[in-house]
């Protein structure tokens, strides 16, 4: 089960020394920059580990976008070296659309290097479809609710 844990005085030294492999770096921005970051967003963005039962797998970053109100936004997620290739990431992304369809959002968007063939695959596999545009050097994915 994962669990996804605000970032805190607790977890964050662990956080920032999660292993990323050297081709996965290119993808995603290091744990401590983006904790940092999160700091001057803390009314939008929540940053957090993503726990699997007690062992820290992970870290994303996410929350409504600040130049569109209507959107919920993945900034990061990243599944450290050693935990990847065992579902934590599709498990977390699932929990992340659940926080924002709780929060009343009815599209998540998300933007990865093209070349991110992996990252894509994941994105595409839970219902992320691309929009054709570009948010500086990344591809936009956008996933929209079903109106029930």
């Amino acid at each position: 089960m994962i669990q996804l844990v605000t970032i805190n005085k607790e977890n964050w030294q662990e956080c920032i020394q999660l292993p990323t492999s050297e081709d996965h770096t290119r993808f995603v921005a290091s744990n401590v920059y983006s904790i940092a970051e999160s700091q001057f967003y803390p009314d939008t963005v929540t940053a957090c580990c993503i726990y699997a039962g007690d062992v820290m797998v992970g870290f994303a970053m996410y929350g409504p976008e600040e130049d569109d109100a209507t959107l919920f936004f993945i900034d990061r997620l990243m599944i450290a070296e050693g935990h990847r290739g065992k579902g934590y990431g599709k498990a977390a992304l699932s929990a992340i659309l659940e926080e924002a369809k709780r929060r009343g959002f009815s599209r998540v968007g998300l933007s990865t290097d093209p070349e991110n063939e992996k990252g894509i695959a994941l994105y595409e596999s839970v219902g992320f479809g691309a929009t054709g545009e570009m948010d500086d050097d990344e591809a936009v994915y956008i996933y929209s609710f079903e109106i029930e």
